[in-house]
C-alpha cells in the first residue's frame, strides 16, 4: 500500500515538472503548409499526356535539333544515257520491171507514092526529108508480102545498100542526109500489090500509102 502511494507521488512530481509554463524563448511553430496532392489522373489523361510528351519521329535528313520538315527543293532530273539505236537497214529495193521502150522516131518525114505501073510490076518512091538541125543517117523499110524486090536506088546522090529478101525492102543510106534536105528512094517491085503493108523510115511511118 505504501509502495503504491510512493509511485503515485513520483508520477505527480514528473507531471508537474512537465507542465511548466512557456518560457521567454517559447514561440508558436509556423503552420505547416499543406501540399496539395495531385489528382488521380484517368487512364485517358495518362495516355494523352504520354502521347504529347512522346518524342516526334525523326525525319530523315534533319538534325536532332530540328523537328520541322525541310522545304521541298527542285531537283534536276538525272541525265539518262542515250539509248543505243540499232542501225536501220536500208529498205529492200523494189523489183524492177523490165520494159522495152518503144523506139524513138527520128526527126525525118517520109511520103510513099507509086510512080509507074506495068504488067507484073511497078515503080514506087519514098521521099525522105530531114527536119532536124543536123545531118542524119536513115533506114527505110517497105514490106510487100509475096512480092519480089528487083532493085532500089537513090536519085541524084551517093548510093547506100539494100536487101530485098521475102518481098521486104530494107535500104540503108550512104552519106548522112543534110539538115533541111530531101532525098528520093525509088525501087522496082514485082508480083505484089502496089500498096505495101508497112512503110517506115527510121521508125516513122510513111504517109501517102
Amino acid at each position: 500500500m505504501s509502495v503504491g502511494v510512493g509511485v503515485m507521488v513520483v508520477l505527480l512530481v514528473v507531471a508537474v515538472g512537465a507542465y511548466r509554463g512557456p518560457g521567454p524563448d517559447f514561440g508558436p511553430a509556423p503552420p505547416a503548409v499543406a501540399v496539395p496532392l495531385p489528382e488521380r489522373a484517368s487512364s485517358a489523361g495518362r495516355e494523352a499526356s504520354a502521347a504529347s510528351t512522346r518524342p516526334s519521329p525523326a525525319v530523315p535528313g534533319l538534325s536532332p535539333r530540328r523537328t520541322d520538315p525541310p522545304s521541298p527543293t527542285a531537283t534536276a532530273p538525272a541525265a539518262s544515257a542515250p539509248a543505243s539505236v540499232a542501225p536501220s537497214q536500208p529498205p529492200a529495193p523494189a523489183p524492177s520491171r523490165t520494159t522495152t521502150a518503144p523506139p524513138v522516131a527520128a526527126p525525118l518525114q517520109a511520103r510513099y507514092r507509086v510512080l509507074n505501073t506495068f504488067q507484073g510490076g511497078f515503080i514506087a518512091e519514098v521521099l525522105i526529108r530531114n527536119t532536124s538541125g543536123g545531118d542524119l543517117g536513115w533506114v527505110a523499110r517497105v514490106e510487100y508480102p509475096g512480092g519480089r524486090v528487083v532493085t532500089a536506088w537513090l536519085e541524084g546522090v551517093p548510093q547506100g545498100t539494100f536487101s530485098g529478101a521475102a518481098g521486104t525492102l530494107t535500104y540503108r543510106s550512104g552519106p548522112d542526109l543534110a539538115a533541111g534536105t530531101s532525098v528520093a528512094l525509088r525501087f522496082h517491085i514485082e508480083f505484089a500489090d502496089p500498096s505495101p503493108v508497112s512503110c517506115t523510115v527510121s521508125g516513122r511511118a510513111c504517109s501517102g500509102r
